[in-house]
């Protein structure tokens, strides 16, 4: 059952405070909300929190393909316009939505072994509950999830330049696997987490 709308913008403004180098940061608290709950509502994504004292202190999220994500927030097409209006006269902006689009749909191309079509899509903790295993919580949780629905494994991508996330997911059991671009001269490494091996 999806989350209220309060935990959406809490979640929300977390990606925004805590993935402050991804480009989705900067579209902006409304556009996030309006990401979150689409993630949330979809039956091809989820989203799963950690809670303290009636505060989001951690998420992840996770599905097949962002495809189904952007189909669900056209569900909703006056909120979403509502927080899209401000970027429309910020074109880099209009380019950088295109180029997430793109990389969600080609991510297999290429003459490497084909890669999940799941993924996990983000996971944040807030500075005050790190170190306190929500992060492996979180991470464990969304592998529960894809196990339940009989995926055998899942895709990561990181950026080159965050070095304590490619820490984290190593230690997790995710294992390098290809390199791709979603922004333009932004590289970054594809990990793939097998879902037998987080056993």
């Amino acid at each position: 059952m999806p989350h209220e709308r309060a935990i959406h913008r809490q979640v929300a403004h977390l990606h925004a405070a805590c993935l402050d180098q991804g480009f989705l940061s900067t579209l902006g608290p409304g556009v996030l909300t309006q990401l979150y709950r689409a993630i949330d509502e979809s039956p091809a994504s989820s989203l799963h929190v950690e809670e303290r004292d009636g505060r989001v202190v951690g998420f992840v999220t996770g599905s097949r393909g962002m495809g189904p994500i952007f189909r669900q927030m056209l569900r909703h097409p006056f909120a979403l316009a509502a927080a899209l209006a401000p970027l429309l006269l910020r074109p880099r902006k209009i380019l950088g939505i295109l180029e997430v689009l793109r990389h969600g749909r080609g991510q297999n191309a290429g003459p490497q072994e084909p890669l999940p079509e799941h993924e996990l899509l983000s996971i944040a903790v807030a500075p005050e509950a790190r170190g306190t295993g929500v992060a492996e919580r979180l991470y464990n949780a969304l592998v529960g999830h894809f196990r339940h629905r009989g995926v055998a494994a899942f895709r990561i991508v990181v950026g080159d330049a965050l070095a304590p996330a490619h820490r984290f997911y190593r230690r997790m059991g995710a294992e390098p696997r290809s390199r791709t671009e979603v922004h333009a001269g932004q590289g970054s490494v594809v990990y793939v987490q097998d879902i037998a091996r987080a056993d």
